[in-house]
């Protein structure tokens, strides 16, 4: 099988099955929602306020016109409200099959030696609890040929000067999914996407070897569809990665990405 075009064509049909997208109304989450609101999933949306849904819904127009597609309103930012934001959702639509956790963003604050204690809760502490408290909250939840799979950035592999603290936080989300992946064996599946700049609706200079968010979560599709991929990093930092990531999934081709 081969790839023409940007490889959406690859997206797989998850019908039946339930998705969580944490960071659903962000750049990159949307992107990735996009993708799977081809895959004929229920999708489900975690949303801290209704004025980022409004916004999202302003922005997908159309597409995000469908019953496939809903929304619960609340914080899931403390070990606490993830208990009750998992337990709202699997009680009004049950089992849950795979959760995206795209949570965090970017941040450019200087060297780490000037950062000040706000930002390093908020850019550290604050999102490194953030991710443990979904994870301990929804992967306990979730079915067993499900998928647990964490969005991070390429930093946590390459420092990045000026970046330190976000840097930091990608660098323990990786380890985090490791981990995570070799305690739950073969009784879940783990992962973690190490991306580089992706083309999304906050990166109005496109560059043509950017990944976008859509073929992420094209790749996300696939690992949540093939139940035989187990725990794994999938690092994705551009689009010349795409194709040598499809093959060690076991999507042999020879490939054109344009």
């Amino acid at each position: 099988m081969g790839i023409i075009g940007d490889g959406l064509d690859l997206i797989q049909d998850l019908s039946g099955q339930k998705v969580l997208i944490f960071g659903g109304t962000g750049s990159v989450g949307e992107g990735i929602l996009r993708s799977y609101l081809k895959t004929n999933a229920e999708i489900i949306i975690p949303s801290r306020s209704e004025k980022s849904r409004d916004n999202l819904l302003s922005i997908l127009g159309a597409v995000g016109d469908t019953d496939r597609l809903s929304f619960v309103i609340g914080d899931y930012t403390s070990f606490d409200s993830a208990e009750t934001i998992a337990k709202e959702i699997t009680e009004q639509y049950g089992a849950i099959d795979h959760v995206i956790a795209c949570i965090g963003g970017w941040w450019t604050g200087g060297p780490l030696w000037t950062v000040s204690e706000k930002d390093w809760n908020d850019q550290f502490v604050g999102l490194a609890t953030g991710h443990a408290a979904l994870a301990k909250a929804l992967i306990p939840r979730l079915e067993r040929t499900g998928s647990y799979q964490i969005i991070s950035g390429g930093s946590g592999t390459h420092a990045v000067a000026g970046s330190s603290i976000v840097s930091m936080q990608h660098a323990s989300l990786i380890m985090m999914a490791e981990v995570l992946g070799l305690e739950a064996g073969d009784k879940k599946r783990v992962f973690a996407f190490v991306l580089g700049v992706v083309d999304s609706r906050n990166r109005p200079a496109h560059r043509p070897y950017w990944i976008s968010a859509e073929q992420v979560g094209m790749v996300s599709s696939i690992l949540a569809k093939q139940e035989r991929i187990a725990s794994r990093i999938i690092e994705l930092k551009d689009k010349a990665a795409l194709p040598g990531v499809l093959e060690s999934l076991g999507w042999f081709a020879v490939f054109t990405i344009l």
